[in-house]
């Protein structure tokens, strides 16, 4: 019985002390990520046009986040420059008849912010994403349908990477 209750210090303990060192080297655990402080806002976007699918995600998570966007320069608190939006495409694998059946794709984005505008606190970062598309052949429709969903899903995941980094900002 005794033995019992020094367990309980000694798990909580190792517990307390496995949480201290995963912090410490780094790790996050997923979920919603730190809201953009108030002070960012509102933002004017520049380099890229409203048109562009990329742009329409990063203003759509932007606002998720409670930032609004500006139309003008000089509403905003924090000028956020896109610069270009480029695309990789590998071979990642073939099949026993030396046919491409995976390609590795690659998106990345240049950027820099001003805050407040006028001084750059971001200046000439990157950021990118990488998935693997799978090519087996078969219906045409399928595998354009399945490649616009990847393609939504980077520029998702690049505009959510955009919105924690500028979170940062103070």
């Amino acid at each position: 019985m005794m033995g019992s209750r020094n367990r309980k210090p000694v798990a909580a303990g190792g517990l307390l002390a496995l949480v201290l060192l995963l912090s410490a080297c780094g790790f996050h655990p997923r979920g919603e990520s730190a809201r953009p402080a108030a002070a960012i806002s509102p933002v004017y976007i520049t380099g890229l046009t409203d048109r562009n699918p990329f742009v329409q995600e990063l203003i759509h998570q932007l606002q998720l986040s409670g930032v609004s966007i500006t139309s003008t320069e000089d509403d905003a608190a924090t000028i956020l420059h896109l610069g270009s939006l480029k695309q990789q495409r590998n071979v990642f694998s073939v099949n026993a008849n030396n046919k491409v059946v995976e390609h590795e794709i690659t998106r990345s984005l240049h950027f820099s912010a001003e805050h407040p505008p006028g001084s750059r606190v971001i200046d000439n970062q990157e950021l990118s994403t990488r998935y693997i598309v799978y090519n087996p052949g078969g219906e045409l429709l399928g595998r354009t349908r399945e490649a616009e969903l990847r393609k939504q899903d980077a520029y998702r995941e690049l505009a959510q990477r955009l919105v924690t980094r500028l979170s940062k900002i103070r």
